[in-house]
């Protein structure tokens, strides 16, 4: 089983929190480097980002999709995990949690954890019924769209990745499609910042063409 990870964080004006964020993992046994994707920020996040240790990147043009697959392209080991740069609380051992649950079949292990500001719409009204409809082998997957994941690079092609804020379950969609088992560990508590109705208006838009993307690509569909 592969021993060292590359962290993959994007950051967009994220100077507050990132630091600690890093500060978190960056020393932890498995992890042999931690990579921030510096998304046109105009603060200081990638000071305080470099200030604890972590490789910066830049990506300059505005996208989780774009500065995900800067960080991804950027990192030195296969296995790349992927967190996000507001986490106010989390259990840094989760990082190890996911790389140990790694083994031969599987392509991606997600990250399953429960948000109290947080009821996952996109999740229940969108994104579980449209696996249920479009990609039933991934009916098992309880938190498809966790932000937290640890993932074999080396099984998809990067460029091909969405831009925006469907780039985490396309991710997922892609592991799948090249024949690997995706797996999940239970993380516990995590909080993130609360996100407003605009936020998820805009991504709902996104992960539903995502799902279209990916059903009118798929040779064989299950009927709808």
């Amino acid at each position: 089983m592969p021993d060292g990870i590359s962290i993959v964080i994007p950051a967009r004006n994220e100077a507050d929190t990132v630091g600690k964020v890093i500060a978190a993992v960056i020393n932890l046994q498995c992890v042999h480097e931690v990579i921030v994707v510096d998304n046109a920020s105009w603060d200081k996040t990638a000071e305080a980002a470099a200030e604890v240790g972590a490789v910066v990147v830049e990506e300059p043009e505005p996208g989780l999709g774009r500065a995900l697959k800067t960080g991804f392209a950027a990192a030195t080991c296969p296995w790349v995990m992927k967190i996000d740069a507001d986490l106010a609380k989390f259990d840094p051992h989760l990082v190890e949690d996911l790389a140990n649950a790694r083994e031969p079949s599987v392509g991606m292990v997600k990250g399953n954890w429960q948000d109290p500001n947080d009821d996952l719409p996109m999740t229940r009204l969108l994104i579980l019924p449209a696996i249920k409809q479009i990609v039933p082998g991934l009916a098992h997957v309880r938190a498809p769209n966790s932000g937290i994941y640890l993932f074999n690079r080396d099984l998809i092609d990067l460029s091909k990745l969405a831009d925006n804020n469907s780039a985490d379950i396309d991710v997922m969609l892609r592991v799948h499609g090249a024949g690997r088992d995706i797996v999940e560990v239970e993380i516990g508590e995590i909080k993130h910042d609360p996100r407003n109705k605009q936020h998820y208006n805009a991504m709902a838009e996104n992960i539903l063409a995502l799902f279209l993307k990916h059903y009118s690509e798929t040779p064989e569909t299950p009927s709808i």
